[in-house]
């Protein structure tokens, strides 16, 4: 069954038709399955929850509660197809468990909640048989007596179906952890779906329900029990949405920034060490060879022939940085690299900043006697401003990879395959965050594959790219395994090419592709990330002649 993904939490993309269907299915099994219906709340729960969390992955069915979570897919462009709420829910499967002969069971609720909720459901639906109720002890599940107590009338009255009114996450929890001991077919946690059933409490006109606004509704009759959700959880649900939709864009906008940070410091470094260079030999009175040629400027700025040299010492730093690649994202560039990048750059800018003074402003330094006019002064620039530059640059990197151990500003990588080079790949993108590789998990290549890897890690398979680019805000996709088909490379292809998503490929399956691309480290592993500068309905006649 297809499902949609919306922060994280995977929801069966089905009608209230379908979901009954599958109900019926899950019955007729005898095998124990869970179902969930998650609103706004438990989505952001399962962010915290390490165990709801799990709960989720793990429920044989999964239905949207809240129309902001509907409202959230079609944000995604992965349109659920319908709200399905526990309230909803409940009357809907008692009408399938009184056509079919199934038992139901009420459990949970306040006293005497339960048993009102059963007797009324009989009577909308004659034929219903109600296995029983039962109101457990609050928090029942942290005594092991009284849990075994409840499990055991539960299993003694062997229902097909059991509802359970605890509130979440506490129910789903509770279901995940007992579900094997209960024997039941299908559980599900409802919440205070009991109370609209026996009216104890009034549902928001449809109107309402349809905008999304039964939250409100709720709010307005019960601000003390609803300020939380319509305050904080609300508001705090869509801000993680809008995060996670503008995430490309805010990638974008810092990949703009952070050059332009870089570029400023560099523009400001070259005129500082310029002038800092001629005070050193002419001011600081360590030289005392030497003497002022222009003592009448306390400022060095107004001095002549230097000062005007400063603009063009700034505009050529940048231009050297530029040329050398210095202002393109490199979370791979070691101490030696960065080293040996710093001292091209700046032996570039002295031997410009020479050959400028030579050619345009060697009337200034002619109309002052070439006062000051000093090779020992742009040897100390060259020194001072390579010396300045690997000071500030690897500044900046170290920053760089204390956020990316922090978890920060990292690319979102998922994995495909589940071959040992792609699992030692994943292990070196952890062992070592500071490269700014975060591996989100991996996808298998064919469906009879079984990882022996944490299931935790596994996000599907190849046909899940396309939920899992926008959902997980996955910056790259890294192809690992070399026996993938060619429909299968170029189906993931063109789904990063509709996504915008970086490609990255070992290099047997870049030979197939034959497109221009850029090598980079992973650790002690390489690999080709492509730049798909043609259609891939281009690249099928070739590469499939060539792969024959």
């Amino acid at each position: 069954m297809k499902r949609v993904e919306i922060l994280g939490v995977e929801i069966d993309n089905v009608t209230m038709e379908e979901a009954i269907s599958r109900v019926n299915d899950m019955v007729r099994s005898g095998r124990p399955h869970q179902i969930v219906t998650p609103a706004i709340e438990q989505v952001i729960c399962a962010r915290r929850n390490l165990e709801f969390r799990q709960t989720l992955r793990d429920a044989e069915l999964v239905v949207p509660d809240g129309m902001q979570v509907v409202f959230a897919s079609h944000l995604h462009r992965t349109p659920l197809k319908e709200r399905i709420t526990g309230v909803d829910l409940v009357p809907k499967m008692c009408a399938l468990a009184a056509r079919e002969g199934y038992r139901v069971f009420f459990l949970g609720a306040e006293e005497g909640v339960a048993e009102a909720a059963a007797r009324k459901l009989e009577n909308e639906y004659p034929g219903l048989i109600v296995a029983g109720s039962y109101c457990p002890p609050y928090r029942f599940e942290e005594d092991p007596e009284e849990e075994a107590k409840t499990i055991g009338i539960v299993r003694e009255a062997n229902p097909d179906i059991l509802f359970v009114a605890l509130g979440a996450p506490r129910q789903e929890n509770w279901i995940h952890r007992r579900k094997e001991d209960l024997g039941v077919s299908v559980m599900i946690g409802i919440g205070g779906a009991f109370n609209f059933i026996i009216g104890r409490e009034k549902r928001a006109p449809v109107w309402l329900q349809n905008l999304g606004l039964e939250g409100l509704y709720r709010f307005i009759k019960r601000p003390r029990d609803i300020w939380k959700r319509a305050l904080i959880s609300v508001p705090y649900f869509f801000f993680l949405l809008f995060d996670r939709l503008s995430y490309r864009r805010q990638k974008r906008i810092a990949r703009w920034i952070r050059p332009m940070v870089l570029g400023l410091g560099d523009a400001v470094l070259a005129p500082l060490t310029f002038l800092g260079s001629y005070w050193l030999y002419f001011r600081s009175g360590i030289f005392s060879n030497t003497a002022d040629p222009f003592p009448e400027y306390d400022n060095l700025l107004d001095m002549p022939a230097y000062s005007d040299l400063l603009v063009v010492v700034s505009f050529l730093s940048v231009f050297a940085l530029w040329v050398n690649r210095l202002y393109v994202r490199d979370k791979y560039m070691d101490l030696k690299t960065l080293l040996i990048q710093l001292v091209k750059s700046a032996f570039s800018v002295l031997f410009l900043s020479i050959v400028f003074q030579f050619l345009f402003f060697k009337d200034i330094f002619r109309e002052h006697q070439f006062h000051g006019y000093s090779r020992v002064v742009f040897g100390f620039f060259g020194l001072s401003f390579t010396a300045a530059l690997f000071a500030w640059r690897w500044g900046f990197l170290v920053l760089d990879r204390y956020l990316h151990r922090r978890g920060m500003n990292m690319d979102r990588i998922i994995v495909v395959g589940t071959n040992p080079t792609a699992m030692e790949i994943v292990s070196a993108m952890k062992q070592y965050p500071e490269l700014g590789n975060l591996p989100l998990g991996y996808l298998v290549t064919h469906s009879n594959v079984r990882s022996t890897h944490e299931d935790g890690d596994r996000l599907g398979e190849i046909a899940d790219l396309e939920r899992l680019l926008p959902a997980r805000k996955v910056d790259e996709v890294l192809v690992a395994d070399p026996t993938l088909s060619m429909p299968d490379l170029l189906s993931i292809v063109r789904v990063c090419q509709r996504n915008r998503v970086t490609l990255s490929i070992v290099p047997t399956l870049h030979e197939l592709l034959g497109v221009s691309s850029e090598i980079k480290r992973i650790g002690d592993f390489r690999v080709i990330t492509v730049n798909p500068d043609r259609r891939v309905d281009d690249w099928i006649e070739p590469s499939e002649e060539n792969h024959s």
